[in-house]
């Protein structure tokens, strides 16, 4: 009897004298973030970053996180459900967009930075630049996933697939490609137009463009006459837009400075046909063509010279203006 009990006092001492261990609750886990850009047409970007915005759906403040290496990073989350936008760049880099609605996901909105007010209608007047964005809604953590960054001894281990983010960012910006078919293109010098019915923004979390339909300024050059032709041709610009709506109407206004230097003749373009063209990874060209209804004068060449398309369109005096003849 005395024997057992000096062998529980024995082992009861060793039990008491064993190092204690704290047990380490983990609050949070780690998420892997990859995107795959190639449907984006930034190509040109490669070397850039990107932004990840990280909407809690229990009200709580948003995050932020800058990524220096836009195909892969990683974020600790706590429990909860998310909605998360990914897109190029941060908001600070870019030359002609500006955001708001920062404070939840269905309010991210990109607009154009320089838009001015004419004859009632909003227009922008520099093209936005390249966005491109992807959304994962009602991304859970649960408690299955906490503390898998652990040491390996004490990691939990994910299910399946669940500590995982991939997105596939897509165009939200448009590119278009206008053609305008000129008749006395010898008498022009330079052009400048607007295009109407475009919108002035665009939701990064779907990709639908904002309510609001105004103007968006471009330059067309590049000028070649037609073959067998000294006096028609065609002239060119390109533009990128927040979205163009096919079933509405479109117009064109055309304000166009004669080779006098002074002369400035303004003509709006209605007929316009609209095609796409999808390159070979699935980005979208629209490419609109539209004739100018009326022949552009004849003027005396400022200088001497035949034609040029070498004066700023700032130049242009606006008070100077001839009719067209019919």
């Amino acid at each position: 009897m005395n024997f057992r009990l000096i062998a529980f006092l024995l082992l009861l001492s060793v039990l008491c004298s064993c190092e204690r261990r704290d047990i380490t609750y983990y609050m949070e886990s780690e998420i892997s973030v990859t995107a795959d850009w190639s449907r984006a047409g930034l190509e040109e970007e490669k070397e850039e970053g990107a932004t990840l915005v990280i909407f809690p759906q229990d009200g709580s403040q948003p995050r932020v996180l800058l990524t220096g290496e836009r195909e892969y990073t990683t974020v600790r989350l706590p429990l909860g459900t998310y909605d998360v936008v990914l897109f190029n760049r941060t908001f600070t880099d870019f030359n002609n967009l500006l955001f708001r609605g920062q404070d939840a996901v269905e309010a991210l909105e990109a607009y154009a930075r320089e838009v001015v007010t004419r004859a009632s209608t909003r227009v922008i007047v520099s093209s936005p630049d390249k966005l491109a964005a992807a959304t994962i809604h009602h991304f859970e953590v649960t408690d299955d996933m906490l503390g898998n960054y652990a040491p390996a001894a004490s990691r939990a281990a994910c299910p399946a697939g669940a500590c995982k983010m991939h997105f596939t960012p897509v165009p939200l910006t448009r590119r278009i490609q206008v053609t305008l078919n000129v008749k006395g293109l010898q008498n022009v010098r330079e052009v400048r137009c607007t295009l109407y019915g475009v919108p002035l923004s665009v939701f990064l979390h779907d990709g639908h463009a904002g309510e609001e339909l105004g103007g968006q300024e471009f330059t067309v050059g590049s000028p070649a006459f037609d073959q067998g032709s000294f006096t028609d041709g065609t002239m060119k610009g390109t533009l990128d837009v927040f979205g163009f709506d096919r079933s509405l109407s479109h117009s064109i206004l055309l304000r166009a400075l004669l080779v006098d230097g002074k002369t400035v003749i303004e003509q709006t373009l209605t007929d316009i046909t609209v095609e796409e063209q999808t390159d070979e990874i699935g980005n979208i060209t629209l490419h609109i063509e539209a004739s100018v209804p009326k022949t552009f004068p004849d003027v005396k060449p400022e200088g001497g010279s035949d034609s040029g398309f070498d004066v700023s369109v700032d130049d242009w005096e606006d008070d100077q203006q001839v009719d067209i003849p019919v």
